[in-house]
């Protein structure tokens, strides 16, 4: 019988799962970091005792985050991922041709140990990736490039622990924009602080004040124990209105290696009851 044991709680659950392996823990400079297995979960990540990704079903996020944004893309060719520690979002991205990542991660414990550790990460040394270790922030603010599709795959802000708080912030967004070709999409999460406290909210404000088009998406995690939603912005394409014809020639190469997303799903993702949530972190 196990005798560690992690428990993951959302707002109203909690449960407690038996663990029968450690692959790492410890802290990095910036957060605390656990890999471990369960045999629900099989290898997970914990990032400050919260699950950040688990091998039952990181394809369900990762999926809907790459390729709901990636199939509204005339031809793309460069795309930024900004945090993603695990990687696999960008494993995702790679399946598409012709693209080249640049890929930025703050904390590069998270990525050589997921590396290391995670299954379902990426391990590979393709020529089209371009990873740095540093602020997401200052390199936006520094780059001179200008990308098709920016995604920002962050924690969730946090007052204890202000890791990514200050890219969900117009000043972050307006930033973004100037980064983005004319085609260009952006996707983060729906957090927004709003007078000192932080909301969940599926449409944050300060993204209205900069992009034409805000589009949620929205989908259940498992192993979140909630349901999750990512907000999708541009200046002039709105990723919702992508057709199944379109959908199902853009992802026709990889479509083999998809197990959540398709055309129906993608059509799904978009699909809101009549009511906006917010609630306080």
């Amino acid at each position: 019988m196990p005798n560690l044991f992690f428990t993951q709680s959302s707002k109203y659950i909690s449960v407690t799962y038996p663990i029968d392996k450690i692959d790492f823990y410890g802290r990095s400079k910036y957060q605390q970091i656990l890999i471990a297995h369960s045999e629900s979960l099989g290898e997970f990540l914990a990032l400050d005792n919260k699950i950040n990704s688990s091998e039952a079903d990181y394809f369900i996020y990762h999926e809907a985050l790459v390729h709901s944004s990636m199939v509204a893309l005339d031809n793309p060719e460069r795309v930024l991922v900004i945090g993603g520690g695990e990687g696999t979002t960008v494993e995702e991205l790679l399946k598409y041709e012709n693209i080249r990542i640049d890929w930025v991660d703050i904390d590069k414990t998270v990525v050589e140990k997921c590396r290391r550790f995670l299954p379902y990460s990426y391990k590979g040394n393709d020529k089209r990736v371009n990873l740095k270790i540093m602020d997401g922030f200052k390199f936006i603010e520094e780059t001179k490039n200008r990308y098709d599709l920016i995604l920002a795959d962050l924690t969730e802000p946090n007052p204890k622990n202000p890791l990514s708080n200050r890219l969900y912030s117009k000043e972050f967004a307006k930033i973004i924009y100037d980064r983005l070709t004319d085609q260009g999409l952006y996707v983060t999460l729906c957090w927004e602080e709003i007078k000192g406290k932080w909301y969940y909210t599926l449409s944050p404000s300060y993204l209205k004040e900069v992009f034409k088009f805000v589009r949620p998406i929205h989908f259940y995690m498992p192993s979140f124990l909630s349901d999750f939603s990512l907000v999708i912005s541009s200046k002039k394409v709105d990723p919702s209105k992508v057709s199944r014809k379109e959908i199902s020639e853009k992802i026709k190469p990889f479509r083999d290696s998809l197990f959540f997303y398709d055309e129906e799903t993608h059509k799904l993702l978009f699909t809101f009851p009549k009511f906006q949530r917010r609630y306080l972190l």
